[in-house]
């Protein structure tokens, strides 16, 4: 398995809010994590930074491991609410957070806000997870479509997060892999501005991993960079 990570803090923003997690764990097992902050000053920063710590010693104990990934965001909403308590500076601070635990044939994650997974597998792109957004809501209802959706005025308007909400109720699943496949997990800096055409031919092209960040965050930049843009890709 190859795993590659990449971030820019894009062309609009004074600092970056996302945090990304990679560890390589036994039997071809990775853990990746993806958290964008938020809350102004260094809140953003400092929940995306609690919520990966409460990820970063996991390590499965049961065959049940979408449950054991959700009571790890739950443990993450803990420590940002008690932090966030204990500094006024830090009161309203929040962060999406999404988690993917990878073995050879299995894909196991646990999910809040609108940072992604997307899977492709033989050339077609699925994305796995909704987006706890306004416009998330109405796509899943089916009143808007999905390219709507990508440039609704009310994107950035979380439904759900870690820390901010009283209970973050994430999602959670599981989905199937083969060798050959691509998972990417994404913050919205990245999959607000290109779109999943573009995605599906970034991680479809005959070049390296880390080439097809890359070129992903060059798309980005040149579509505007208006956010911070992350990006976790894995090659199966």
């Amino acid at each position: 398995m190859q795993v590659e990570t990449i971030t820019h803090q894009g062309l609009r923003r004074q600092n970056n809010e996302d945090r990304c997690l990679v560890n390589l764990l036994d039997n071809d097992c990775v853990l990746l994590v993806i958290a964008d902050g938020m809350g102004g000053h260094a809140g953003g920063e400092v929940a995306a930074e609690l919520a990966l710590e409460s990820f970063d010693g996991y390590r499965p104990s049961s065959s049940d491991i979408s449950a054991e990934l959700l009571n790890q965001i739950l443990e993450a909403q803990k420590n940002i609410v008690e932090r966030s308590r204990a500094f006024s500076s830090l009161r309203g601070m929040g962060t999406t957070l999404t988690a993917l635990f990878i073995t050879v044939t299995s894909a196991f994650w646990a999910h809040v806000g609108d940072t992604r997974i997307y899977h492709l597998h033989e050339g077609s792109l699925t994305r796995i997870t909704d987006d706890h957004t306004v416009p998330g809501m109405l796509l899943k209802k089916g009143e808007i479509t999905p390219e709507q959706a990508r440039i609704h005025p009310y994107g950035n308007v979380l439904t759900k997060c870690v820390g901010c909400c009283e209970r973050p109720d994430p999602d959670s699943g599981a989905f199937g892999l083969t060798r050959g496949d691509y998972v990417l997990l994404s913050s919205d800096g990245l999959h607000d501005l290109i779109s999943d055409e573009q995605i599906t031919a970034f991680l479809s092209a005959d070049i390296t991993i880390k080439e097809k960040l890359d070129l992903m965050i060059s798309a980005c930049l040149e579509a505007g960079g208006r956010d911070n843009i992350t990006a976790v890709l894995a090659r199966i």
